[in-house]
């Protein structure tokens, strides 16, 4: 039943599986690997040695992974085979089966495996990882086509939606720094404007707001947006983007703080050490990401530290239209609210762990807010609350021909186990 499961599994991935007979000796099967695309096969082969089970727990097995000894004979046996050798595991009372190079033992014990159960599955996705096996190294120029089909994939980019009608007036202040005093002196005041060579721009009028002392009065009038937005001077462009960086961070206040020097945007943490979950569409299902996460210290100084999720958004005009570019990225702090001291080494340590599904998600959250934050929904009692300057639209997801072989370079990169035994972030501790 194991050997059926298992071809079973060789066959949807894409791959020939011949099947040893009676007098195998240390391999149940042999896998040829295939083009996904022509079917040709491409004569790079790998031994399979299938161990089956009918409900047994496997050594040091938890929810995470667990342990397999390999018997000496065996391991004998495959150190003589001119093809790679993969040990594939399958137990019946959960249909699962994971599997694992066996050259790839624990340091130090050259019989024992360790196995991840998120990373190890044994299916049509690890068809890269299984590749790579097949590769010499050793020859330069080798190279292997993408095995997985294609994906899905998000682009990091919303369209923007500007408003109709752009205010522009002069100003006796000749950039903002100069008008800003001034402007603290009032009251409902906004800072989502740019003055620049005594000119003020805005997507609101200044003459309702304290924004009217900063500004010549006689001299505001709305104009068509397109006439600034689409404009090929240098002054006009550079004064769109500031426009509409100022704007977001104004629309999403309630959620972000921007910083100015490090040109961030990241969520606020709702008080000292204390973590916050976003709620957001993700492609059909509402899920929720914990945006503001508190870490304590293993270590008895005490000493924790903050993370906030965070992005970078970046202003292109394209043709006719303007987009914002999303970078996730991630904000440091001791307490949610002071800037941690080392915060490029806690950063490269979350760096080393995100994959491909971890990015997507971030992506998809901080468009999720932007979009959200464009939407106008005033309530009973906020019903003179003005609509937002600015709406988002998402781009549609476009199909990739290959997947992203993520998991082959996990295993393949020679610093991929080095950076798996440094990870001591998520656990709180700080090297």
């Amino acid at each position: 039943m194991g050997e059926t499961a298992i071809k079973k599994i060789v066959l949807e991935t894409g791959f020939l599986y011949e099947q040893r007979g009676r007098l195998e000796a240390g391999t149940d099967g042999i896998i040829e690997l295939r083009d996904p695309r022509s079917g040709t096969p491409l004569g790079k082969l790998l031994g399979v040695q299938i161990k089956s089970t009918d409900s047994a727990q496997y050594i040091r097995e938890n929810e995470n992974n667990f342990e397999y000894l390999l018997k000496p004979d065996d391991l004998k046996y495959w150190r003589t085979s001119n093809i790679p050798i993969i040990l594939v595991l399958w137990r019946k009372f959960d249909e699962t089966a994971y599997w694992k190079d066996v050259s790839d033992c624990v340091k130090g014990e050259e019989r024992r495996l360790k196995f991840d159960k998120a990373a190890d599955v044994f299916d049509p996705r690890c068809a890269d990882r299984i590749g790579s096996l097949t590769i010499d190294r050793r020859t330069p120029g080798v190279f292997l086509p993408p095995l997985n089909q294609g994906e899905n994939a998000i682009i990091n980019l919303l369209r923007v939606k500007l408003p109709d009608e752009i205010f522009i007036s002069t100003s006796p202040f000749g950039n903002g720094r100069d008008a800003i005093p001034e402007l603290l002196k009032q009251g409902n005041i906004r800072f989502d404007w740019v003055i620049r060579k005594r000119r003020f721009v805005s997507f609101f009028d200044p003459r309702e707001y304290g924004t009217r002392a900063i500004v010549d009065l006689d001299q505001v009038e709305a104009v068509d947006s397109k006439i600034i937005a689409f404009n090929e001077e240098r002054d006009n462009i550079n004064d769109m983007m500031d426009l509409l960086r100022r704007t977001v961070e104004h629309q999403t206040m309630a959620q972000l703080s921007f910083l100015h020097k490090d040109r961030l945007f990241h969520f606020k943490a709702v008080g000292s050490g204390k973590s916050r979950s976003y709620r957001y569409m993700s492609n059909v299902n509402e899920t929720s990401a914990k945006v503001v996460s508190a870490y304590s210290s293993k270590k008895k100084d005490g000493r924790g530290y903050v993370r906030h999720h965070a992005a970078r958004l970046r202003f292109e005009r394209l043709a006719d239209e303007w987009f914002v570019v999303i970078d996730p990225d991630f904000y440091f702090t001791t307490d949610g609210f002071q800037p941690h001291r080392y915060p490029e080494a806690l950063l490269a340590g979350k760096k080393r762990l995100e994959r491909n599904a971890a990015v997507r998600g971030q992506v998809m959250m901080w468009q999720h807010l932007l979009v959200e934050s464009g939407k106008h929904e005033a309530g009973l009692f906020d019903a003179d609350k003005p609509a937002p300057s600015l709406q988002f639209a998402r781009l549609p997801m476009i199909e990739l021909s290959q997947a992203v072989p993520e998991a082959s370079w996990s295993r393949t990169d020679p610093r991929a186990k080095e950076m798996e035994a440094q990870d001591l972030f998520e656990d709180g501790g700080i090297g």
